[in-house]
């Protein structure tokens, strides 16, 4: 089951991969084409003319460089540090905890029956659950405060540091009731949301999602240094996962369980269309109470609707690749461009490419 599963979302992976380094090389190949194309006709230029050329070859190399490092670059350029909870809130972070463990649609649906057990601590029914899937575990953000699903780079969560996890609101942050929510969620996360395998390691459920937006992560109000929570999370990890202070950086660590504060690494809420949905990595089937009911209250209320999360849908996957096959060929012209302004006119007298099958006589500009 593991390798029909693995392969195509592997093969997916690959795919954009090569895609985007293919689109990037055929980029600066054509770019360079076109340049030399347009320079074999030749032209005369004045000194100014030469000046203006080069400002505006400059300027290409800088964009098409920018853009670049804006396409593959993690984070991206301009991205700024968080600085407080994002503005489009649903839970109250200051008494709200987060799990995450790969993929957030089987997360989501593990909490949402924690929240609906009536014999639990929470006791909720469809108005009043709060779990809700998003990004978080990074230190950054775009510009505009959006972290989003795969779309532009500049407001990528992957790009940005984030993690797939599951917000969930306690009723309070301290007392009893507290600390039973948390013991329900943390026995919950580690008791169903990892595998063992035979050498007595625990995976989680989709091991084939790879990367380090699909690594394990807590987070809670002071992390590892809350004194009356984090001790209950401790006591739950039954099997002795690896807990770790989360940071920048953070790689997947698939057997590692990465623990953040969540006041410093806040939770931003995900897409609409991915709140309650079918789980479809781990083959599970749900439902229609929580595919359909639950997801339409939740919609009544507004607790999923994303007018506000500054993010666009995009469902051109191979987005980035236009970008980077764009934003490589200005650079390429651009190099290209510069150097045929810089030096060529400069060169000493000499030969150098004119029409097909002749050769133009180059005078020094001295």
């Amino acid at each position: 089951d593991f390798s029909e599963k693995l392969a195509p979302r592997a093969a997916m992976a690959l795919q954009m991969i090569m895609l985007s380094a293919f689109a990037t090389v055929v980029g600066i190949l054509c770019g360079a084409a076109a340049t030399h194309a347009c320079l074999r006709k030749g032209f005369q230029a004045s000194r100014l003319q030469r000046v203006a050329a080069a400002f505006v070859a400059l300027l290409l190399v800088t964009v098409g460089l920018i853009g670049l490092l804006w396409c593959f670059m993690s984070p991206p350029p301009f991205s700024v540090q968080i600085d407080g909870p994002p503005s489009f809130l649903r839970n109250d972070p200051a008494r709200s905890i987060y799990f995450g463990n790969g993929c957030f649609w089987h997360t989501q649906y593990d909490f949402v029956v924690v929240e609906q057990n009536p014999d639990g601590p929470f006791g909720r029914n469809d108005s009043a659950v709060t779990s809700l899937i998003g990004y978080a575990g990074g230190r950054y953000e775009s510009p505009s405060g959006a972290v989003c699903y795969h779309g532009f780079p500049h407001t990528d969560y992957s790009r940005l540091g984030h993690a797939e996890a599951c917000s969930i609101q306690l009723d309070a942050l301290h007392g009893e009731r507290a600390r039973a929510q948390v013991a329900a969620l943390a026995q919950t996360y580690f008791e169903h949301g990892f595998q063992t395998l035979p050498d007595g390691r625990r995976q989680r459920l989709d091991p084939q999602d790879m990367g380090a937006e699909y690594r394990n992560v807590i987070g809670l109000p002071g992390g590892m240094d809350n004194e009356e929570l984090w001790p209950i999370i401790e006591a739950a990890n039954t099997h002795g996962m690896r807990l770790q202070r989360g940071g920048i950086g953070d790689s997947e660590g698939e057997f590692v369980v990465y623990v953040y504060d969540s006041v410093e690494y806040p939770f931003f809420r995900g897409e609409e269309y991915h709140q309650f949905h079918p789980n479809n990595v781990i083959q599970r089937d749900l439902p229609a109470s929580y595919l359909v009911t639950l997801k339409k209250i939740q919609e009544d209320l507004g607790r999923i609707d994303e007018s506000d999360r500054g993010c666009f849908a995009l469902e051109f996957g191979e987005l980035v690749a236009v970008l980077a096959f764009v934003c490589a060929a200005t650079f390429s012209c651009g190099c290209m461009f510069l150097y045929s302004t810089l030096l060529v006119p400069h060169a000493k007298a000499g030969h150098c490419c004119g029409p097909r099958g002749s050769r133009v006589e180059v005078q020094s500009s001295s």
